[in-house]
């Protein structure tokens, strides 16, 4: 008998098949910095980066489709991130792979932000190029008067007409999110994993700061979820005030599908004593104040993000250090922009990226909130 030699495992192949999504974002962020610094091509930059995996495969076949007028190469998340090609756009591989990377990277800032946790849960609408996105909302009728009815064998069906409302519309709204690198960061090893761990802490405090508000929106944010939310004074017991949540709910056709985000002091009580068999998901986020609990209907929470970000580095610039209100760079003495740097005088490079978002929910009260809980 003859025995086949025993076969190894290509254990860097099986590595890159388990790859999320948001890896490739990540890496093409990393990319774009080396490349930067060491002023080579992005497809040289990845290869030094990642070798002959699967991501750099991609980057090069892309390179050439571009170059034969193809449609068929990979998308701009590594070599033209900053600006929109039509590749991305058309139905195939490559549109798809973008937007599901935009997904995942929600997705994994969602152990940083209960808003991303939030927004995996829910609806998920890609803008697409679409300047807004109408979402129909549900106006739900007194007494189920628009629900389906028994009826004998043979005999006809009431026609019922569903009530719906405008719902909400969803602009796009810019998040961006600008960070410094030193040279010798944006040259280490672990630039991908930095530059991954940077951008998600950051995206993951503006989203929950803005949607657990009741800051009205305007043309730079989405409103809050607590626009318009009766707040439910809190007491000392638990279970009181998760019913009075549910029962606000339940008293606009909610209810089913509650989410809890609360203040983490809450969020830990909630989870110690409601335990295992407790069946409704509970996410803590510290844009909370202590005390505050919010239940929001998943069924009727929509959002919409753009397929893809949109990335620029430099390292010429000069910027104003300022991570609240930056002011324009002005004469003036003193200069309202205080302190100001210089990339090229500091050896530092810049990393923008630009995420265009939005959320609303398609029925009233379907977020309720109880503030001042004691327990």
């Amino acid at each position: 008998m003859t025995r086949l030699p025993p076969v190894r495992p290509d254990y860097a192949a099986l590595a890159e098949r388990n790859l999320r999504p948001a890896t490739y974002l990540a890496r093409a962020v990393a990319a774009h910095i080396r490349s930067h610094i060491k002023n080579t091509t992005l497809e040289s930059a990845a290869r030094a980066l990642f070798g002959n995996d699967t991501v750099t495969n991609l980057i090069l076949r892309s390179a050439k489709a571009q170059a034969e007028e193809s449609a068929t190469g990979v998308p701009n998340l590594v070599l033209r991130a900053a600006t929109a090609q039509a590749e991305t756009g058309t139905t195939g591989w490559a549109a798809e792979l973008a937007r599901l990377s935009i997904y995942d990277t929600i997705a994994a800032v969602a152990t940083l932000s209960a808003a991303a946790d939030l927004i995996t849960r829910g609806t998920l609408i890609p803008f697409d190029g679409f300047a807004s996105i109408r979402v129909p909302g549900r106006a739900f009728a007194a007494n189920n008067a628009d629900a389906g009815q028994w009826v004998a064998e043979g005999a006809p069906i009431p026609n019922r007409a569903l009530s719906f409302t405008s719902g909400p519309t969803l602009t796009p709204k810019k998040v961006g999110v600008l960070t410094t690198f030193s040279r010798e960061q944006a040259e280490a090893s672990a630039i991908e994993v930095i530059s991954q761990t940077m951008i998600s802490e950051a995206v993951g405090v503006a989203l929950d700061t803005q949607m657990f508000s009741a800051t009205a929106g305007d043309a730079t944010k989405p409103a809050g979820l607590l626009v318009g939310a009766t707040p439910i004074t809190g007491t000392t017991g638990m279970s009181a005030d998760l019913g009075k949540l549910v029962g606000a709910l339940a008293a606009n056709h909610g209810g089913k599908t509650p989410l809890f985000v609360a203040a983490p002091q809450q969020a830990v009580t909630m989870k110690a004593l409601l335990g295992p068999h407790w069946d409704y998901p509970i996410v803590s986020s510290a844009a909370l104040a202590a005390g505050t609990v919010i239940a929001i209907e998943l069924a009727s929470f929509v959002s919409a993000f753009a397929p893809q970000p949109e990335f620029a580095t430099m390292k010429a610039a000069t910027i104003h250090m300022e991570d609240t209100s930056p002011q324009d760079i002005t004469g003036g003495t003193p200069s309202p922009a205080v302190p100001v740097k210089s990339y090229f005088q500091t050896d530092s490079v810049g990393l923008r990226m630009i995420l265009r978002a939005s959320w609303g929910m398609r029925a009233t009260g379907h977020v309720q909130v109880v503030t001042g809980a004691t327990w």
